[in-house]
């Protein structure tokens, strides 16, 4: 199967829940394209949700989503490919980014709990990609052999209803989930818990086709890079009344495609 280069598209929204009183989005995202020489291509997306209950949530979820694509630009700058990030990467790489919240968190005499955050990175290459995720929300992919969008991990929920793994949680390392797929992946979504019960059917713990579906096609159609418009579209979708009437939280969701529409 020929394919083009990556078409992304990305917007976080605020929950009908905080903007009554006056509240911010507390989620944030990034995305990055890496070309190489030998004309490999690199997708590198992050999506962090910060705790509702902390004061600089969406402070931490910020700081998160820049660290991670700091860190994974370092990996790739450095001459390693994507095979060599292992489940140890990924453990160095959640300590580096829990420590530096802590840092912040102390600069303004902070507990480090005030920057909780969740994390999902997902780093795509032509025939590898790693996955590593912190906490709820999920990662949704489908590959050239199979249209279906399948998640990556199913949402990690805490010990407790609502509850769930933090960034800056004791033990944290043993709620880090890592996979490393060798196939190719051709379509990526990422989203925040706030849209968990329209992407995912929870019954048979599966994605829910058809929200993927209906998302997929205008960004097939899109030139290569970031698609300002239809960012700006994902914005006014998260923030329609359909949406809110399904959910109050933040919602975030980063699409990213290289397969053609012809193709899908």
């Amino acid at each position: 199967m020929s394919l083009r280069g990556w078409s992304y598209a990305a917007a976080s929204a605020v929950g009908t829940s905080h903007s009554k009183v006056g509240g911010t989005c507390q989620d944030a995202n990034d995305c990055q394209l890496y070309q190489f020489p030998n004309g490999q291509s690199v997708l590198v997306g992050v999506v962090a949700d910060g705790a509702g209950s902390s004061k600089y949530g969406g402070e931490g979820a910020a700081l998160c989503c820049e660290t991670f694509i700091t860190l994974v630009s370092d990996h790739l700058s450095n001459g390693n490919s994507v095979e060599q990030i292992s489940l140890e990467t990924s453990r160095f790489w959640l300590d580096t980014i829990k420590n530096r919240l802590f840092r912040q968190a102390d600069s303004l005499s902070e507990a480090p709990r005030e920057y909780a955050c969740t994390l999902l990175g997902a780093i795509v290459a032509d025939t590898c990609s790693v996955f590593v995720q912190v906490g709820d929300g999920v990662i949704v992919v489908s590959d050239s052999e199979e249209p279906q969008y399948g998640h990556i991990f199913w949402p990690d929920r805490g010990e407790y209803e609502n509850t769930t793994h933090f960034v800056t949680e004791d033990g944290v390392q043993d709620h880090l989930q890592f996979d490393s797929v060798r196939r190719e992946i051709v379509e990526v979504a990422m989203l925040s818990d706030g849209l968990q019960r329209l992407a995912l059917d929870y019954k048979s713990q599966m994605a829910h086709q058809p929200f993927f579906g209906g998302l997929f096609p205008a960004l097939q159609k899109s030139t290569e890079g970031r698609s300002e418009d239809l960012s700006r579209l994902l914005s006014e979708f998260l923030s329609s009344p359909r949406v809110n009437q399904k959910t109050d939280d933040d919602k975030t969701l980063l699409l990213a495609t290289r397969r053609t529409n012809q193709q899908h």
